[in-house]
């Protein structure tokens, strides 16, 4: 009976260590997810962005790790200098999973409504092509930076949408279509990335933007997380498509 009493306390304790070994090898593979850029990853268009914009419902949905280093106004440029940052360094170091969101402020900041207003009266646009060909070049650098700092991290690279509805909207499409075939070129010539294409989630979409005109509001950021859940699960990279949303996103008012 003393033999039958130890053999059972036996079985118990290693049936209630075989879900304790289960559980500290999922811990041990959680992916994580770093995003880096400009505001649309920051969440500039919601009042909440660290706990609702579209980068952290993914990484709830998906039980990632999350990080964002993005930070609002940077270009293309700024973010090269952002790579040489230690705590950046450090997070990409680490990161199974990098967003990139870069490359509407690179012409956005550069004269855009002068550049626009001649465009739509001339027709021509070629004011935009060497902001275009700088951006290609940040972007190459970009890449290989971040190849090099951590070359087993799936990279993406998100589209540029066009959040105009007004007499602005086929000029922007002119920088649009430039930047978004400059990301198209940099992954032919350099591969290591994936393209996810933002751009046309919002593109065409008025209620997915915020009052400020140009970031995407609490429906936007929802709208690019069931995108974005739908993409990686297509790189084997998450098994969710429905968004799991713990707080609920909050647009800007003004």
């Amino acid at each position: 009976m003393k033999r039958n009493k130890k053999t059972l306390a036996v079985i118990l304790a290693a049936v209630m260590l075989v879900p304790m070994c289960a559980f500290g090898a999922s811990a041990a593979k959680r992916p994580n997810y770093l995003l880096l850029g400009d505001s649309i990853a920051y969440g500039q268009g919601i009042i909440n962005s660290k706990d609702a914009c579209y980068g952290r419902i993914v990484a709830n949905t998906n039980n990632y790790n999350y990080a964002n280093d993005a930070v609002s106004g940077t270009t293309s440029g700024a973010l090269m200098v952002m790579l040489k940052d230690s705590e950046i360094i450090k997070d990409v170091k680490k990161a199974d999973i990098i967003t990139i969101s870069t490359g509407g402020n690179d012409f956005l900041t550069r004269n855009w409504v002068g550049m626009g207003l001649k465009g739509i009266a001339t027709g021509n646009y070629s004011d935009l092509d060497p902001i275009v060909a700088k951006y290609k070049k940040n972007l190459t650098s970009i890449i290989k930076t971040i190849k090099k700092i951590n070359p087993k991290a799936t990279v993406i690279v998100q589209t540029i949408y066009n959040p105009h509805n007004d007499i602005w909207t086929n000029a922007f499409q002119q920088g649009v279509d430039r930047m978004n075939a400059a990301v198209k070129a940099v992954r032919k010539a350099t591969g290591g990335f994936e393209i996810a294409d933002v751009g046309a989630v919002i593109s065409g979409h008025p209620e997915y933007i915020a009052v400020d005109t140009i970031h995407p509001n609490a429906k936007g950021n929802i709208a690019i997380a069931e995108y974005m859940l739908k993409f990686l699960k297509k790189l084997g990279l998450g098994t969710k498509t429905v968004p799991v949303i713990k707080v609920q996103p909050v647009s800007i008012l003004k």
